[in-house]
């Protein structure tokens, strides 16, 4: 999809934030019929999950998408990209696990101006906190960030009555700088992406912690 142009927002601390290049990949996505307390309920278009339709090239099983897509979080803000079909047997689902992992060569909608295959998230921008403290943010990792287990607002059922049905989720990138320390963000990622150091690690929490339900 399209960038829209550099996304400009301040995180919760007031510091302005300017993407210039967002791109995450959704590796799967999952219906469950069974929903612990792993599950979050965050209820508040960025992503759609289409139950069922045409059978996606690489769907992994009945429930679940198996085609990465990378989602360009630069695209204009309401923009609906689809992330995948999924034909599942008749029952109640409560929930969607999204699994956030590395594109490989097949993956839908790979962008043109960098090559996201072995990535899972490919950030770049820059910081103003206002106070003259400015500086770069580059985050390119192929890490696995945490799965989302999504609890949605209602049972989702699927009968010979109710063959169709969609699952819309969206993407809050204006919370992924939440909390973190950029010039300590900044340093860590001058060379290379260590999601084990705390600032990078706080990003991959926020990230995840950013796909809800619409």
């Amino acid at each position: 999809m399209t960038s829209a142009g550099p996304k400009t927002f301040n995180n919760m601390e007031g510091v302005g934030i300017t993407l210039t290049r967002a791109y995450l990949v959704i590796a799967s996505a999952t219906v469950e019929t069974t929903c612990d307390a792993t599950f979050m309920a965050m209820l508040t278009d960025v992503l759609d999950l289409v139950i069922p339709a045409a059978q996606a090239h690489t769907t992994a099983t009945p429930t679940s998408t198996g085609e990465p897509t990378v989602i360009n979080l630069l695209a204009s803000d309401g923009s609906v990209t689809s992330i995948g079909a999924v034909s599942p047997p008749p029952g109640d689902y409560c929930g969607v696990d999204i699994d956030l992992l590395a594109a490989d060569a097949d993956a839908a909608n790979l962008p043109a101006d960098v090559n996201m295959v072995g990535k899972t998230l490919v950030i770049e921008g820059s910081y103003d906190n206002g106070m003259g403290s400015q500086g770069a943010i580059h985050i390119s990792t192929g890490a696995a960030l945490q799965n989302k287990a999504l609890l949605l607002s209602a049972l989702l059922p699927i009968s010979s009555s109710h063959l169709t049905d969609t699952v819309n989720i969206a993407i809050n990138y204006d919370t992924w700088f939440d909390g973190v320390d950029m010039a300590a963000l900044e340093s860590a990622t001058t060379t290379v992406t260590n999601p084990a150091d705390p600032p990078v690690a706080q990003v991959l929490q926020n990230i995840t912690d950013s796909i809800h339900q619409l």
